[in-house]
């Protein structure tokens, strides 16, 4: 199992060429190009990650949102599959990118099992800033995720990290770390109701690792990461970065690679 810390620093040739067909669009859930301005460093970091996972997988991507991991996957060989809410991919711009970039599509609310795959159908499972927004068990989704896999299969993980410096902090202030008590109020209008914009549930890299354990897998590894830019000034920086590489667990984000038993 490794532990090492990342931080990306310049986008992926494929998510640049992706981002610049899907520019300048609106979804009617929210604005794609700003969610996607937030989040390419992270694209970046998985693409690259998968890149050294293997070549011409048949890859599902549970949250996979506006499609631009899924397409860049696509785009460098893969046969993808898009699976997330369904009124994400009935959104008539996202439904069209996906197409035109050899997308398929599986609408599909996770509370909702079994998932609607074959079993041993996939070599690759994605979950990008997914596992966090569950609010139910995951346990049961997770070995359904097994399930469609193939045999020594892998799921790949993205998530917050429940222990980052950030937490920490607001803890010794006496403040709260999840979503504040007003979004779980406009959460029961269903007008307002929501699971992608709340944090239900982070997790330590540890309670990760058991989770997927109790799910039917064992861990290929595991590494500590920052996908944003530091722009603070010298020496907070350089401090920052030296705090981060002598307590890796300290950073923002986590991803564990795992392999189906």
């Amino acid at each position: 199992m490794q532990r090492v810390s990342s931080n990306l620093k310049s986008p992926h040739p494929a998510v640049v060429d992706v981002l610049a067909r899907k520019s300048a669009y609106q979804l009617k859930f929210e604005d794609g190009n700003q969610y996607d301005s937030k989040m390419w460093l992270a694209y970046s970091r998985t693409v690259r990650d998968l890149e050294a996972l293997g070549r011409n997988m048949k890859v599902l991507e549970i949250g996979a949102f506006t499609g631009i991991v899924s397409a860049a996957l696509a785009n460098l060989g893969h046969d993808v599959t898009a699976s997330d809410i369904p009124f994400v991919l009935a959104d008539e711009r996202n439904a069209a990118f996906l197409r035109s970039e050899g997308v398929k599509t599986m609408p599909h609310d996770l509370s909702i099992l079994p998932f609607p795959a074959p079993s041993s159908e996939f070599d690759l499972v994605v979950m990008n800033e997914v596992l966090e927004h569950l609010n139910f068990n995951p346990i049961p989704l997770l070995r359904e995720l097994a399930r469609v896999l193939k045999p020594g299969g892998l799921l790949y993980c993205a998530t917050p990290n429940l222990s980052k410096v950030h937490s920490r902090l607001r803890l010794l202030r006496g403040q709260g770390i999840m979503n504040p008590i007003s979004h779980l109020v406009l959460n029961l209008k269903p007008e307002t109701g929501m699971s992608v914009g709340l944090h239900w549930r982070e997790w330590t890299k540890d309670e990760m690792v058991q989770l997927f354990k109790k799910a039917g897998f064992s861990v290929k590894s595991h590494k500590y990461g920052v996908y944003t830019n530091n722009v603070s000034p010298f020496p907070r920086k350089q401090l920052i970065g030296l705090m981060y590489a002598l307590a890796p667990s300290l950073m923002a984000n986590q991803v564990g690679v795992f392999v189906r038993n």
